[in-house]
């Protein structure tokens, strides 16, 4: 046999081996085999959960949502969510398909309840005009562990746990036990102003439930007199609410507030461990210390149509002095509010308007710290419309200019009213404030 013969043969044996090799090296195997298989995997896992699949999501936009899903091998899947009244109790059908894009991607292609938080209609998500509340409803399936599927949002990157549902919890979301702790929720939420935690080293952390924009803010004094706040969403759940991180004080970790259906409260446990949410007038934590720019309040606002009460302050008459005389010119009073601005100086803002337009007019003040710790409003500049109508605002002005005031939680004693209000207390005398709904 010649060279140029042995060279060719030896080509040929080298070419069969190295394609026998690619065939059974899974490592060599086509990537576009690789993803079709673990689509057909995913496919399985998504299938195979009897009892359907619970979720939760937390859009970059705000709020929490749980969902119930019940995956067909026909590509349709039920859906229950806990997104309002009518979706927690009515089960939806719909498609979905696994494509193999760069990763195995999960995509409900046809809409139902995970595409309503994404709806770019704000009266639908309670989002933004045109982006919703930045959910998503394409999904990269990253891994499976224990009974959770993890997984990433294509579009806006929101995570998405689901994990697979025993019998009974399935049967409890069929049931409508997602609607019911809705209900109990709001219930708890109007009877129950301040909740707190009361913990065994005797810390008392603030858990302000805002059911609208469902965030939870807990709030804890810690040394040197510091306060500490963090703020996470919520979705609900047959079981009470879950959170979207864990909360962890002093060794005690949670990520649930449960319900209590006996006792109609909510409870967190760790371990043996279970301490109940207590109910408060007024939060724990006083309100100097988490009011100012950059902190969780910002603004106190007196709006008669808020309140509907009085609490028989020396600024009750200042307010209807003022609304008297906005009406001598054809306005209407809407509010008074009073807030910290970013570059640490205070406006007072009235809101006033005729039967076509909405008008504010701004005060703004430096304020000056006393020895006692008291504040005193140094007027610094005001607005055209506050200038055009200094009779109307000369009254509330004076309240502020002519005292030094301390920032406080303030009972609340309007009846039939759970409003949490805060306010301005003049130093010289406790009785004496302006007060309103804390708010940014």
């Amino acid at each position: 046999m010649n060279i140029m013969k042995k060279l060719t043969l030896y080509t040929l044996l080298a070419i069969a081996a190295i394609s026998c090799n690619k065939s059974s090296d899974p490592f060599m195997e086509d990537p576009d085999v690789r993803l079709i298989k673990r689509l057909d995997e995913n496919m399985q896992l998504l299938t195979s959960a009897q009892y359907g699949w619970k979720a939760t999501i937390y859009p970059a936009g705000g709020k929490g949502f749980f969902y119930y899903f019940k995956f067909g091998k026909d590509n349709s899947v039920e859906m229950i969510s806990d997104f309002n009244s009518t979706t927690a109790t009515t089960l939806k059908a719909s498609t979905f398909r696994l494509k193999a894009l760069q990763w195995p991607t999960l995509i409900f292609d046809t809409y139902n309840y995970i595409h309503l938080p994404n709806d770019p209609a704000p009266n639908v998500s309670g989002g933004t005009a045109g982006a919703g509340l930045k959910s998503d409803f394409q999904f990269v399936m990253d891994k499976m562990v224990g009974d959770t599927f993890y997984m990433g949002g294509m579009d806006r990157g929101n995570q998405m746990m689901m994990v697979r549902l025993t019998s009974a919890e399935q049967q409890n979301i069929l049931n409508g036990k997602i609607a019911e702790r809705m209900t109990d929720n709001n219930t708890y939420v109007a009877s129950s102003p301040a909740p707190y935690i009361s913990f065994k080293d005797g810390k008392k952390i603030d858990a302000a439930i805002n059911t609208s924009a469902r965030r939870i803010r807990f709030t804890y004094l810690g040394e040197n007199n510091n306060a500490f706040s963090k703020t996470l969403g919520f979705a609900f759940s047959p079981n009470g609410l879950i959170l979207e991180s864990t909360v962890v004080y002093n060794g005690f970790a949670f990520r649930e507030l449960l319900w209590d259906a006996a006792k109609k409260v909510y409870y967190v446990t760790n371990g043996t461990d279970t301490y109940n949410l207590e109910a408060g007038t007024m939060p724990v934590v006083p309100l100097n210390l988490v009011f100012g720019a950059g902190k969780d309040y910002t603004a106190i606002e007196y709006s008669a149509a808020t309140l509907k009460g009085t609490l028989n302050s020396d600024f009750d008459p200042v307010y209807t002095q003022c609304l008297n005389q906005l009406k001598a010119y054809g306005y209407n009073l809407n509010l008074i509010r009073m807030m910290q601005n970013t570059d640490l100086t205070y406006t007072l803002r009235f809101s006033f308007s005729n039967t076509t337009t909405t008008y504010l007019a701004n005060v703004v003040y430096t304020p000056v710290k006393n020895t006692d710790g008291s504040v005193k409003f140094v007027f610094t500049s005001q607005d055209a419309n506050a200038s055009a109508l200094p009779a109307a605002f000369a009254g509330t002005r004076n309240y502020f200019e002519t005292s030094s005031f301390n920032l406080s939680w303030i009972t609340n004693s309007i009846p039939g009213s759970t409003l949490v209000l805060g306010g301005l207390v003049k130093s010289t005398n406790a009785s004496q404030f302006f007060y309103g709904t804390v708010g940014n």
